[in-house]
């Protein structure tokens, strides 16, 4: 990869930076549903989506809810902090789509966060989004009803794919929602009587 292909992928950064990133990471290419970052390994490298989108969870027994997004020009802060901290993940990473990502070993992290400080405001950067995003999350889980949270995930889900209709099962919502499928396929008939939405057999259109 070019330097100057990945300026357009995450801009903001010196040509040096940009020249030592590709030295030390590795630019690779995943299919969708690929396994990134296991809860409990310790982490290895660090993501930086260059295409493509990655989506972080957390699971408890036989139970997952959606944490986030990871989108073109990010990473995933809380490998940076099991990173830095020489700590166990937290959490499970994974491709949402057919994705590239530019892998940074966790040893160069230190090293080029000491020496491009613009490097270290990225991720704090990134912290600030994060947060933000766990607190809107808290907030559903506790103040919102179902209906509202299951319609709030299916439009940041379309707003992260850039289309309207998605398709996704019943089962990876439930997965996605940590709840059941039966509740996600009585609800979404809810949304869909209500006028929200329309459900197909493989398909589920936002109006």
């Amino acid at each position: 990869m070019e330097i100057v292909e990945l300026k357009d992928k995450i801009p903001g950064f010196s040509a040096d930076f940009y020249e030592d990133l590709l030295k030390y990471g590795k630019v690779m290419s995943f299919p969708a549903s690929q396994s990134i970052l296991k809860e409990g390994a310790y982490v290895n490298v660090i993501p930086i989506v260059l295409g493509g989108i990655l989506k972080v969870t957390k699971k408890e027994e036989d139970k997952e809810i959606l944490l986030y997004y990871i989108e073109k020009g990010q990473s995933c802060v809380m490998s940076f902090s099991a990173c830095i901290t020489n700590t166990q993940s937290k959490i499970f990473a994974s491709t949402e789509e057919d994705s590239e990502l530019l892998l940074l070993p966790s040893d160069k992290l230190m090293l080029l966060v000491s020496k491009y400080p613009s490097f270290a405001n990225y991720f704090f950067s990134l912290y600030q989004e994060r947060y933000e995003d766990l607190i809107n999350s808290i907030d559903l889980l506790v103040f919102k009803k179902f209906d509202e949270r299951l319609l709030r995930y299916l439009k940041e889900k379309s707003k992260i794919s850039g289309n309207n209709s998605l398709r996704v099962t019943h089962q990876e919502i439930a997965n996605d929602t940590g709840t059941l499928r039966e509740v996600v396929s009585r609800t979404l008939k809810k949304l869909e009587k209500d006028g929200f939405l329309v459900v197909t057999r493989n398909e589920i259109k936002i109006l």
